[in-house]
């Protein structure tokens, strides 16, 4: 792999996880909408700047998503990212079983430090529910937030049975091709 290739393939995967992140910012300003359609004292002022503020933030996440995709030629020559390295090619000898359990173990621990304070912010709000209001507050997003924690530990500590689950349908694959 030439250094070319591999500072392509992570912009693009960065532009492309980016942009991914991003769909956690517009509903927070649905949300937002939706409070001021509540509120019939809000003026068409505060909702035109809520729009614009929206309008804004999908155009730049465009724009990141274009540059990294799209024109990550040009992103690397500007940013002269293929300077200073002495070979010209990359090599790795590392086997697919090691490449796949990193990736695995990255996934997780991603889905695992997203989910993480999510899980103890939904805790907190539903105990001020509870206390403040006197009644039952959804225990939902509780319940999503605490799967998607157990999910992201089991496949950090559980990385090798994944691999060894992949593997073996590999495996079955090419017998019965044969």
């Amino acid at each position: 792999m030439t250094i070319r290739t591999f500072w392509t393939v992570l912009l693009k995967i960065l532009g492309i996880y980016l942009v991914l992140d991003s769909f956690k910012v517009i509903p927070q300003f649905i949300s937002t909408f939706y409070t001021f359609a509540s509120d019939p004292e809000q003026t068409m002022q505060v909702y035109a700047w809520t729009f614009a503020y929206l309008l804004f933030t999908i155009g730049l996440y465009a724009f990141i998503l274009w540059l990294f995709v799209f024109k990550t030629d040009w992103l690397i020559n500007k940013l002269h990212l293929q300077k200073g390295f002495i070979e010209e090619r990359i090599e790795f000898n590392i086997p697919r079983s090691t490449v796949l359990s990193i990736a695995i173990i990255l996934i997780g621990g991603l889905m695992f430090v997203d989910s993480l304070p999510q899980l103890c912010r939904q805790i907190f709000s539903y105990l001020q529910q509870k206390n403040m209001f006197l009644q039952n507050p959804s225990s939902g997003l509780i319940i999503f937030q605490f799967v998607k924690t157990t999910i992201g530990y089991l496949l950090m500590t559980n990385s090798q049975f994944i691999v060894n689950f992949i593997d073996r349908k590999k495996i079955n694959e090419n017998i019965t091709s044969e």
